[in-house]
């Protein structure tokens, strides 16, 4: 079974789990699945070989080695992922284009450097959070695959570059035996084997915790806390002019990296790790229509405001997912940049919020649903690879 294979325990299954580079949304509904996964796998100690790229010390400092399960991590290249235009949230084709060309040139090195690694790592079964890359190299090793997302990058691109440029990913995904589509897919019939679809999950967020940061936020409770969440790419200077910043009685959470300083806001320690918490703790999140933070507001019960970006196939998809109750309200950046909260359509915001901090055990309980979908699905197929 290869050179690693012969130091571990025979009772230990291998499994190598692929997270996109892209963004941090793979990463944390990663996270979600793999804890699960650790902890109802019982009666199957496995060792996991997490793989990423970028995200790869968020995923250590989030996952500690459970019970009889033994976890190693791996820095590799998983995606392209999408290019922006300078200080935008628009694509920039042109870039995209030059990117995916020069990355796809080296797909087959990249694939047989995979299938070799999956065959002296003794993995039997594969998992991707989407790259096609290991999908590919499972198909050539004999080893069985599963793809869990959204989408695919073969759909992300589709409405970016030609159809004939997008051949080489739509063969890989192609060769999935398995594939979990969750919340917004629409995906073509991947999974040569089985394919289910389940819904919006999330990391569970802790109560106290979350208490914890109501208490520091806003002390006397009579104001309203944001999660703000889209300034990665949005030059500083239109960020700090927005007149949000300005709403009577509000106080921003942004991520730590915003490069921006008020007094009413407070920024997510660099080191912490479980922001789904102050997802948890805040009244209104304003995000790009990513799935990560989407999925954080529709099951913690946060009413939402969406920056729309109807050119990316991927963003129109999780947004038709977002349940009809939910109260969601779709915004040009041009609107965001005039928003006042406290005020005209800012007011209309607020008007639908739910019922204020319903018990996580309400809230959550899709979550748990859609997770014991996915991973009841991994522990059933580990019950036909295990040797």
């Amino acid at each position: 079974m290869g050179r690693y294979r012969s130091k571990l325990p025979e009772d230990l299954t291998t499994i190598c789990y692929y997270v996109s580079d892209y963004g941090y949304g793979h990463a944390t509904r990663s996270i979600a699945v793999i804890r699960q996964m650790l902890d109802n796998c019982t009666q199957t100690p496995i060792r996991l070989i997490i793989n990423s790229g970028k995200a790869l010390s968020f995923l250590q400092e989030s996952l500690q080695t459970t019970g009889k399960h033994q976890l190693e991590f791996r820095r590799t290249f998983s995606d392209t992922g999408y290019v922006l235009q300078k200080d935008s949230i628009a694509a920039d084709i042109p870039r995209l284009r030059h990117q995916y060309n020069s990355d796809m040139s080296l797909f087959d090195e990249k694939v047989e450097l995979e299938k070799n690694f999956l065959l002296e790592s003794g993995a039997q079964l594969v998992i991707s959070d989407i790259s096609p890359i290991p999908v590919a190299a499972a198909s050539k090793a004999g080893i069985e695959s599963l793809g869990i997302s959204n989408f695919t990058w073969y759909t992300a691109y589709r409405d970016m570059l030609e159809l004939h440029e997008l051949n080489g990913l739509r063969e890989a995904y192609a060769r999935m035996d398995h594939f979990i589509g969750l919340a917004g897919s629409a995906e073509p019939a991947w999974g040569c084997k089985c394919r289910i679809d389940t819904g919006f999950f999330c990391r569970k967020p802790d109560p106290v915790e979350v208490q914890r940061i109501r208490q520091e936020l806003n002390p006397d409770g009579k104001g309203k806390l944001i999660f703000f969440a889209l300034g990665m790419s949005i030059q500083v200077d239109e960020l700090s002019s927005l007149k949000l910043w300005d709403s009577e009685g509000c106080r921003f959470i942004v991520s730590a990296n915003m490069d921006i300083e008020r007094p009413n806001i407070s920024h997510i320690p660099a080191d912490y790790s479980e922001s789904q918490n102050y997802v948890a703790a805040a009244d209104l999140v304003i995000t790009k229509p990513g799935w990560g933070t989407i999925c954080e507001a529709v099951e913690l019960n946060k009413p939402l405001v969406l920056l729309n970006r109807s050119s990316f196939y991927e963003d129109r998809h999780t947004i038709a997912a977002i349940p009809l109750e939910h109260p969601v309200t779709l915004m040009s950046w041009e609107e965001i940049q005039q928003l006042d909260l406290m005020s005209g359509q800012g007011l209309e915001l607020w008007n639908d919020e739910p019922h204020e901090h319903v018990s996580f055990n309400e809230t959550y309980g899709y979550s748990r649903s859609a997770l014991t979908d996915i991973t009841d699905y991994i522990h059933n197929l580990l019950q036909h690879v295990k040797v």
